[in-house]
């Protein structure tokens, strides 16, 4: 295959990426959102010079932008290398006339959803009211809370919110609700194991991300720590590289993976993480905690892999700023979502969010 372009729609939050190749097809992509600006242009002066050249496998592509500029390893690339990944992904479904689902291997053709809330300093009922009523109305039976301060030394907003968000949402939430808590990394391993108990003991299903993620040691302490009790912890979202992938689940960091498909350089290898994990016997469910396109492929992946968790996370706030970039959106109901049937990702993005973004674009 031989791509003659790469073109980039940028802002602050969001950058498409749109690919043609020698015939004129084209596919359409994403990197992973926020500072999307400074993406475009890794994307341009670091990944385009790779991804110009003549391939054969174009699921290797991610790999290969990585694999050559070892100088320049760390997140934007691997951002910037998802762009280009998911719009090969995209252009690939659209001539075989499937949806990339299908491409994948696709096993499934809906996908329950959690609710997955990004407010950490709301009053406890208020919160809890708030996402029981989105249980009632949309039917989700999976619902995860993010309390506590990201990455703050075992701080909160204020003392007990989150043992009291916890179990006001507990007592608030639909029967049988699959509850999850997420602290981004707030904890020491010792608080982490102590809440985590607590957790359990008040019926929550899954403790993700306790310690800084860089801290894979400390992870899988706690890890150990509340297998004892009987607690899985969760974590990987912020990881893109291969090898840490690789040492996290041969040392059972975690119990369910959650690699974000853009943060890890793309669909192709979020797909090689999600095989490598099913195979330690390991779950794994994406990271796609917003509203942009990356949960319409957080729905493909879902589909195709082979081991995944009961759930997937569904961001519930008002993201206008990724709502209004692209359409359809997906449709929810009684708590799952349909794959999109539509050749490619079955996704377009907005004309109107084009037009507004700043463009740029790299030949052969």
């Amino acid at each position: 295959m031989k791509i003659m372009s790469i073109e980039t729609f940028a802002n602050e939050m969001l950058c498409f990426v749109r690919v043609t190749d020698a015939d004129g097809a084209q596919g359409w992509g994403m990197t992973a959102p926020f500072a999307a600006n400074i993406t475009a242009q890794v994307l341009h002066q670091i990944a385009v010079p790779v991804a110009l050249q003549p391939f054969t496998d174009y699921t290797a592509v991610a790999d290969e932008i990585i694999w050559q500029q070892y100088k320049f390893l760390g997140s934007f690339l691997a951002r910037a290398a998802a762009g280009i990944d998911t719009a090969l992904w995209d252009l690939a479904a659209k001539r075989e006339g499937v949806p990339v689902a299908e491409l994948a291997g696709k096993k499934r053709d809906t996908i329950d959803l959690y609710a997955s809330s990004m407010k950490r300093d709301l009053p406890v009922q208020q919160e809890a009211d708030r996402l029981r009523a989105l249980q009632d109305k949309f039917g989700y039976r999976a619902v995860k809370l993010h309390p506590g301060i990201p990455v703050g030394r075992d701080q909160d907003f204020w003392p007990h919110r989150t043992e009291d968000m916890a179990a006001a949402m507990v007592k608030a939430a639909a029967p049988d609700t699959h509850l999850i808590v997420d602290v981004n990394g707030n904890y020491s391993v010792e608080k982490a194991i102590e809440m985590g108990l607590y957790f359990h003991e008040l019926g929550v299903a899954l403790f993700e991300e306790p310690c800084p993620y860089w801290q894979i040691e400390k992870t899988r302490a706690v890890r150990e720590g509340c297998a004892r009790f009987g607690l899985p912890v969760a974590g990987g979202e912020q990881d893109y590289v291969d090898t840490m992938w690789e040492r996290m689940i041969d040392e059972h960091v975690m119990d369910v993976c959650q690699p974000d498909l853009l943060y890890i350089g793309g669909f192709s290898r979020a797909l090689r993480i999600a095989r490598y994990a099913a195979a330690h016997k390991r779950f794994v469910t994406p990271h796609t905690s917003n509203r942009s396109p990356i949960f319409v492929m957080g729905l493909h992946y879902m589909a195709a892999i082979d081991n995944p968790y009961p759930f997937l996370e569904c961001g519930i706030e008002d993201d206008s700023w990724a709502a209004v970039s692209y359409f359809p959106q997906i449709e929810i109901a009684d708590g799952r979502a349909a794959v999109p049937a539509a050749p490619g990702w079955g996704f377009t993005p907005a004309p109107e969010f084009l037009a507004e973004s700043v463009y740029a674009v790299s030949r052969t």
